[in-house]
C-alpha cells in the first residue's frame, strides 16, 4: 500500500511538470528538510494543525523520492526495522 502511494505521488508530481528521477535529488532531499523545518516552526508556535500538515508534506516529499527512483520502501523499512531490533537499549547511549 505504501509503495502504491509513493508511485501515485511521483506520478502526480510528474504530471504537474516537475522533474523525475535522480537528476534533482539534492533539491528533493532539501525539500524534505524544509518541510521538517516548517513543522518545527509550527511546533514553536503551538500550531498543531499546521504541524500535522507539515509532517504530511514531509511524507509526501519522501514518498515522491521513493516513487521517483523505484525504492521499495515497504521492504526497506521492514529490513531496517530488523536491524534496529538487534540494537542495544538506547543504542548503548545513556541519555
Amino acid at each position: 500500500m505504501l509503495n502504491k502511494l509513493c508511485k501515485d505521488i511521483a506520478l502526480w508530481r510528474e504530471e504537474k511538470g516537475f522533474e523525475t528521477g535522480w537528476s534533482n535529488m539534492p533539491e528533493k532531499l532539501m525539500l524534505v528538510v524544509t518541510e521538517l523545518s516548517e513543522a518545527m516552526e509550527a511546533l514553536r508556535h503551538d500550531d498543531k494543525q499546521n504541524f500535522k500538515e507539515e509532517i504530511a508534506d514531509t511524507y509526501i516529499r519522501l514518498c515522491d523520492i521513493c516513487g521517483s527512483v523505484d525504492i521499495d520502501i515497504e521492504s526497506e523499512i521492514t529490513s531496517k526495522m530488523e536491524v534496529n531490533k538487534n540494537r542495544p537499549h538506547k543504542h548503548g547511549k545513556t541519555c
